[in-house]
């Protein structure tokens, strides 16, 4: 056998370094090409799984391309390790003992378990789905991916929150964006007890039916009276608006149209006022010695 010949029987026998390794070469080449492949063609089918209303649901689409990856590497790895005799010696040990190794990866990646089946459970019952606008822990957020250990999300900052998935499972979160994305926006304001109410709700419903975040197809904007305060009557206007990035634009949008008009309409929006006295105003503190003469000059009431 010639050195050509030799080196050929090194690579393609997985008993020795260099076969292992030229194998292990080989099954990441065809895994990588299996997930490329199968991904290609389960991508439409996939998609159209996660529909909902006609709409295209990317959330449980991805979980499903990855957890089918994951599963062609996993196969990957027990071809490879059946091939190479050392290797095999330890599966098989490993799989003797599959109770007991279980037991232990369990209690080693109990995070990551349950990271994984909250994921699924998210890909299946999508109380959040990528594209959604939710609020966690108060930050108003857009989900961006949901990954098999992770869910990201981007704040109104732009930063991105890394949420893993198990601790996603427990928390209370608000959707806009499920089922109906419509919204009522509120904005409130007072007037002062001068002012004439029924023309300032008028001005308001006329600023807020030109809103341009203002959903046509629903019901008229409303204006009530909500409270009598100190100093201002507390007014109250609702309007629907088609989702909760309209409603912020809206609020804005209005605050700043309704006071235009109140300006050039005469109408008070009052606010109470404050005096500040500083301490350098305050008159001298008396002094103890001048308290005593003081006392002095008055005669005691026993000598009167």
């Amino acid at each position: 056998m010639g050195f050509n010949g030799f080196l050929i029987h090194k690579l393609i026998n997985p008993g020795t370094y260099v076969g292992a390794l030229a194998l292990a070469l080989i099954m990441i080449i065809a895994a990588s090409a299996a997930c490329a492949i199968t991904t290609r063609l389960l991508s439409k089918p996939i998609r159209g799984m996660g529909r909902i209303k006609g709409k295209s649901d990317k959330t449980i689409a991805h979980y499903l391309i990855r957890a089918k990856n994951l599963l062609i590497w996993i196969t990957a790895f027990f071809i490879f390790a059946s091939l190479v005799p050392g290797l095999k010696a330890l599966v098989s040990t490993m799989v003797a003992g599959a109770g007991i190794t279980a037991l232990l990866m369990g209690f080693a990646a109990k995070s990551t378990l349950a990271n994984l089946i909250a994921g699924l459970s998210i890909a299946v019952y999508r109380p959040i789905r990528i594209g959604d606008k939710v609020s966690i822990e108060g930050k108003y957020s857009t989900v961006e991916e949901i990954t098999l250990r992770h869910t990201i999300v981007r704040t109104l900052q732009h930063d991105r929150v890394i949420i893993p998935n198990a601790q996603l499972d427990k928390m209370t979160i608000i959707n806009y964006s499920i089922i109906d994305s419509r919204m009522l926006c509120t904005v409130e304001l007072g007037i002062s007890y001068d002012t004439d109410i029924d023309l300032a709700r008028r001005l308001i419903l006329e600023e807020a039916n030109n809103c341009p975040y203002l959903d046509s197809n629903a019901d008229e904007p409303l204006v009530m009276v909500i409270s009598h305060g100190d100093f201002s009557i507390g007014l109250r206007t609702y309007l629907r608006v088609p989702n909760s990035e309209d409603s912020r634009m809206a609020k804005f949008w209005l605050l700043e149209n309704i006071k235009n008009r109140f300006n050039k309409e005469d109408v008070e929006i009052p606010f109470p006022y404050r005096t500040l006295v500083y301490k350098k105003d305050f008159p001298p503190p008396r002094r103890e010695e001048n308290l005593i003469n003081n006392r002095a000059d008055y005669p005691h009431p026993l000598m009167i």
